[in-house]
């Protein structure tokens, strides 16, 4: 029985996990398989069973690579909101370049070494605040689910824009999906009254696309504004 070096099986699982990366990256997360991966790697079918046990563990290490990117340089900065401003964007560019990161989130995947630094310079960044374990925890989800759901609405923003721009000119009004006939009987008996003004705008062909993405940074600034306001009332 041939043992394969630890350095030679930890460089080829490297490639795998490297391979199936790239994978997601240009056709989603639904295209890796192991079947997939031995293809793109010119080996045999079973072959990447042979360093990686199953799907899950693949996907384990495929987010713990793409974790790597989240990290911010070290030491991390000596402020507060500098730091956790510069944790926000590191993480905000990851996601932005791989964004099948939000279904391999969804199965709680095991925590690995550079997931668990990145969650190391983040407690390390609000602990800065001064605030109790309990309320740096909240603060710290509040920020992630904030980069998160920006990225996430920019991502929705970016597909309804492609198919506006496919259905052409005086295409768009046509394209976008019809109101639920309770939405239209509310409109009509005078409820919602600002989103009926917009959806008439559309109607007449004033609607020109969908508005400008959100600015991240003016929305990050405001949150650290009211999380700096806390600490202060602590």
């Amino acid at each position: 029985m041939n043992v394969v070096p630890p350095e030679k099986a930890s460089a080829r699982r490297q490639e795998i996990v490297d391979a199936a990366v790239r994978l997601a990256d240009a056709e989603g997360l639904e295209a890796v398989s192991m079947r997939r991966l031995a293809e793109e790697l010119g080996v045999g079918t079973m072959t990447p069973y042979s360093y990686v046990a199953d799907k899950d563990e693949l996907l384990d290490l495929m987010l713990d690579e793409v974790s790597r990117e989240m990290l911010v340089p070290e030491p991390l900065p000596g402020d507060w909101r500098q730091a956790l401003r510069a944790i926000a964007f590191a993480t905000r560019a990851t996601v932005e370049a791989h964004p099948w990161i939000f279904r391999g989130q969804a199965r709680r995947p095991r925590g690995r070494i550079n997931t668990m630094r990145h969650i190391e310079q983040s407690i390390g960044a609000v602990q800065m605040l001064g605030v109790d374990r309990a309320t740096g925890a909240r603060v710290l989800m509040a920020v992630d689910d904030y980069v998160l759901g920006h990225c996430f609405r920019k991502r929705s923003r970016e597909r309804m824009t492609r198919a506006l721009e496919a259905a052409g000119e005086g295409g768009a009004a046509a394209h976008l999906p019809p109101l639920d006939p309770e939405v239209e009987a509310a409109m009509e008996a005078g409820e919602l009254p600002l989103i009926k003004r917009g959806f008439e705008r559309r109607r007449s062909g004033a609607f020109r696309g969908i508005p400008p993405e959100a600015d991240f940074e003016s929305g990050l600034e405001w949150m650290l504004d009211g999380i700096e306001a806390l600490a202060k009332k602590d």
